[in-house]
């Protein structure tokens, strides 16, 4: 079975190599429903990388809220299988 991640390693890792994922990505691989992955975190730059599935964007964010690298890259982890993957893969191999 996959080690649990944190929302923080997640989110360091997304931010690290500017690369977005889904909300619904991100809530499979920390272990938290989608709906409640952002309660209580602040609308930043950081936090910018986690993504709706339909718009590729952070839901509720003002622009200036937004990383200025965040549209840079087209590709976008959408599930939480392919996050893991990718994050392993990055990792040279390491279990994500």
């Amino acid at each position: 079975m996959p080690k649990q991640l944190s929302l923080e390693d997640v989110v360091d890792f997304l931010d690290q190599r500017q690369l977005r994922a889904t909300y619904g990505a991100v809530a499979e691989v920390v272990g938290r429903p989608a709906t409640f992955l952002m309660t209580g975190i602040p609308r930043g730059p950081r936090y910018s990388w986690i993504v709706n599935q339909k718009t590729l964007l952070p839901t509720g964010y003002a622009a200036e809220e937004c990383h200025p690298a965040l549209t840079k890259k087209s590709f976008v982890l959408k599930t939480g299988e392919e996050l893991r993957t990718w994050m392993a893969r990055q990792r040279g191999g390491e279990r994500a």
